[in-house]
């Protein structure tokens, strides 16, 4: 038989081992190993075993064959990842600076990166009593025919060891002379979980006017084949979501394949709701708060074709369909759909990239699109679709109107609620209406600290306030989530005037329930939702009117659909519209024009109050008019005057160290570095300067920013001198991320 060789990239995510490695194929795995599979490799000195993603296969070798180890075995009994999927994360690799182990790791589910949580299952091979090789030894062949016997040659390797007790050694022989074939899998059948009734499906709605233009300029460009982005931008209540399920049955009557890509888990309960009463078990779902056996279930029946619409967050664009025909980003401009961690992908460009593949269209839906995005469908680079009324017959718009907080001060009033808001509780009340309050912050108090002396409790790993959270009567830190008992008396002066500062959502639910004791409260936030199930628990007794008022945080705010919905009010408009991100009077309007957005959307007249100590902000204005183009006016002038994306293009560095003195010293030393390097190629760069969060469970962190139209010849620029510098200063940690949507 022909020498094969395994073109190999080890399961590692460091920099040092990113690269190809090559080995020796034994005569007994030639057969079957496949590129895109996984399989198992001796790697380092000491030869320790170690998964690898095989990513070609060849005849030939430069390097001389004796200095080749060999493959143990494979992994998995199918590739894991295809050729598109390969290119596709080598894109990544080069664009966002990651090793490309983590990119491939993306397509696969994290149950299968466990061994612990696999099986081994054995088979034998056809042919093998005919093979060429010394005749197998007495337990050798005892446990070939024990699995020989069983149905269709396979089963579990620890029962047939049991019955038929062999070596490892032994296993490993009858693999190289290909009599066997033993790989990993889960264990068991699909979850309970997984396998729902499925009633009579439901039809289609009548769509209105601007709703079936939109379908079929989406269902034309799925025929033609080839890849269209568009822009759905619809107003709250529009129905976008009934044009993604009629475009994705038109993907389906193609025979194609359909994503739908939600920017949060908190979004997912209701749209699989909607989804399986239309399109019943071909519509699958993923995401993070499934067990992973749930996950890898559903990874398997997408790759065997027995699902036809994929619904999750960002992690959903890499299930492994075959005949993709459509994308959906819902809410595109969430910031949810940026990974923070390596890589650090945007799900919108990814989705660009496997639309561009697959040779289809891709929908960009939100009723307050992300400026970059708006930008580029004013460009001509998107087609725009705007659906500017409701779908629902009699449902309007609600009516907006800011409350100046610092009048109510003025005039007495010092409770966290303005009187007309306080009044409007009352009428919906006695109607029989719902209500939601939103309030942007988790916990009871935002800071505690000594009345007499001044002194706040901080979290002395991140040298930030203590959140106090009165249900657990616990303090703990947002940001490493360390927690602490709360104190008696001062720390620093020993006075026992304690106080509690600033408002959270258990606050504001505390006082809810104390100024209306007849009415039925439900919170949602981070707290209350954490476990699984929670969240769906507290979506439906909201949905069946078994609460009058849900406060909650940003997981409240869109992509839900309450009827019975009348008033929303807004505690604090205006709490993240002056921070130092440029970003942050995008996020505001949005934020406040989709929480605006579930009033009134079932024909019942809507009213939402916004308390604010800023109204005459343009981004509130904006909101109260109920104006995006208004608003997209103002901000992408200011965009242009700071020179800010879409203008140009940021690439932060995040140096992060233990040691405060030596990471300060370290960023003045990289932007130098980096200033030499950039100097008259039109790099413009600022900092180093601390992070906005300069420290995070004990460890300090400094950034610089460098800006520059060309994407490529940033991102290429940041990885030269990231690697320069750390060839000399590993210890520091240095994070690259392009055009972060985040800036602190």
């Amino acid at each position: 038989m022909a020498r094969q060789f395994a073109q190999v990239i080890v399961n590692l995510h460091h920099q040092k081992v990113d690269q190809i490695y090559t080995y020796r194929v034994p005569e007994g795995l030639q057969s079957t190993l496949e590129e895109g599979m996984m399989a198992e490799v001796p790697f380092g000195p000491r030869n320790h075993m170690i998964e690898g993603f095989v990513i070609g296969l060849s005849s030939d070798c430069a390097v001389p064959e004796e200095k080749l180890k060999s493959v143990r075995r494979i992994l998995r009994q199918e590739p894991v990842f295809t050729k598109n999927n390969l290119a596709l994360a080598q894109r990544m690799k080069e664009e966002l600076g990651a090793p490309l182990s983590s990119c491939l790791e993306l397509f696969v589910p994290r149950l299968l990166m466990q061994e612990e949580k696999l099986v081994d299952m054995v088979e034998v091979l056809p042919g093998a009593g005919k093979m060429g090789a010394a005749k197998p030894g007495l337990r050798q062949q005892g446990f070939l025919d024990a699995l020989a016997a069983l149905p269709g040659g396979k089963g579990k390797l620890k029962e047939i060891r049991k019955a038929s007790p062999i070596t490892g050694a032994s296993l490993d022989s009858l693999q190289v002379q290909g009599r066997i074939r033993i790989w990993k899998e889960p264990e068991g059948d699909p979850p309970a979980t997984l396998l729902y009734e499925e009633g009579e499906l439901e039809r289609p709605r009548e769509l209105n006017e601007e709703q079936q233009k939109a379908v079929d300029a989406i269902a034309a460009s799925i025929q033609k084949g080839q890849k269209e982005t568009f822009l759905l931008h619809g107003v709250t209540g529009s129905g976008k979501t009934e044009v993604y399920m009629q475009a994705i049955d038109h993907a389906m009557r193609a025979d194609k394949q359909a994503i739908l890509l939600v920017p949060e888990i908190s979004l997912t309960p209701q749209l699989v709701q909607v989804f399986r009463r239309r399109f019943g078990r071909r519509a699958g779902v993923t995401h993070s708060r499934m067990t992973d056996q749930e996950r890898a279930w559903q990874w398997k029946l997408a790759k065997e074709n027995r699902i036809q619409v994929m619904i999750g967050p960002r992690s959903a664009l890499f299930t492994p369909f075959s005949k993709l025909g459509l994308i959906v980003l819902d809410e595109e401009h969430e910031t949810t759909y940026k990974s923070e961690q390596t890589p650090r992908y945007h799900a919108r460009d990814i989705a660009s990239a496997m639309a561009e593949q697959a040779g289809c269209p891709l929908v960009l839906g939100s009723a307050t699109p992300a400026v970059e995005t708006y930008y580029r469908a004013q460009q001509g680079e998107y087609t725009l679709l705007q659906l500017t009324k409701r779908a629902v017959e009699k449902a309007r718009m609600p009516k907006i109107t800011t409350v100046d907080m610092r009048q109510e001060m003025a005039e007495g009033n010092m409770s966290i609620f303005c009187r007309r808001l306080q009044q409007g509780i009352r009428e919906r009340l006695a109607r029989g209406e719902q209500v939601i309050l939103f309030l942007n912050r988790k916990g009871h108090s935002t800071f505690v600290n000594c009345r007499s002396c001044g002194f706040v409790l901080k979290c002395p790993r991140c040298y930030l306030p203590y959140t106090w959270h009165k249900d657990t009567r616990r303090l703990i830190c947002h940001h490493c989530g360390k927690e602490a008992e709360m104190v008696a008396s001062c720390p620093q002066c020993g006075s026992s005037y304690i106080k509690y500062f600033g408002a959270g959502t258990q606050r504001v639910e505390e006082e809810v329930q104390r100024l209306f004791p007849q009415a039925r409260i439900l919170r949602m936030d981070m707290n209350t939702t954490g476990r699984k199930g929670a969240y769906e628990a507290a979506y439906h007794t909201f949905q069946n009117r078994d609460a009058d008022i849900l406060v909650g945080t940003q997981m409240i705010a869109k992509g839900l659909d309450f009827p019975y919905v009348t008033l929303v009010g807004v505690v604090a408009a205006d709490m993240t519209l002056y921070s130092s991100d440029y970003h942050s009077t995008e996020r505001t309007f949005q934020l406040l024009t989709q929480v605006a957005g579930r009033a009134g959307r079932a024909g019942l007249e809507g009213e939402v109050l916004l308390q604010t100590y800023s109204p005459d902000h343009y981004c509130i204005e904006d909101v109260v008019k109920q104006d995006y183009k208004a608003f997209y006016a103002n901000e992408i002038t200011a965009r242009k005057l700071l020179n800010c994306p879409p203008f140009t293009h940021i690439l932060q560095f995040l140096l992060t160290s233990l040691q405060e003195d030596q990471l300060i010293q370290c960023a003045r030393d990289f932007y130098q570095l980096l200033e030499r390097y950039g100097k008259r190629r039109g790099f413009q760069l600022l900092g180093p300067s601390p992070a906005s969060t300069a420290r995070i469970n004990n460890v300090f962190r400094w950034k610089i920013l460098v800006k520059h139209p060309d994407a490529a010849r940033l991102t290429a620029y940041g990885h030269y001198c990231q690697e320069q510098y750390q060839k000399k200063n590993a210890k520091i940690g240095i994070q690259m991320d392009l055009d972060p949507v985040t800036m602190f």
